[in-house]
């Protein structure tokens, strides 16, 4: 499966894209954002595009979302 961010594109797989939904599940409840506004897909797509960059420990990504 292909995902696109922004000019980048890059493969991310089925057990990645899990470790990213989780992340991002956690951050939506952090912030007390409803899955389906704007808010939850730009939360979604900076977290993609950290992921693609190289950043793929969730650890890590939790910590840069949150700043």
């Amino acid at each position: 499966m292909n995902k696109t961010v922004g000019s980048r594109q890059e493969i991310i797989a089925p057990e990645d894209f899990r470790k990213i939904e989780v992340v991002f599940r956690d951050l939506v409840r952090q912030k007390r954002v409803a899955l389906e506004s704007e808010e939850a897909d730009a939360l979604a797509a900076r977290l993609i595009g950290l992921y693609q960059s190289g950043i793929q420990d969730a650890e890590a990504l939790r910590h840069l979302m949150s700043c």
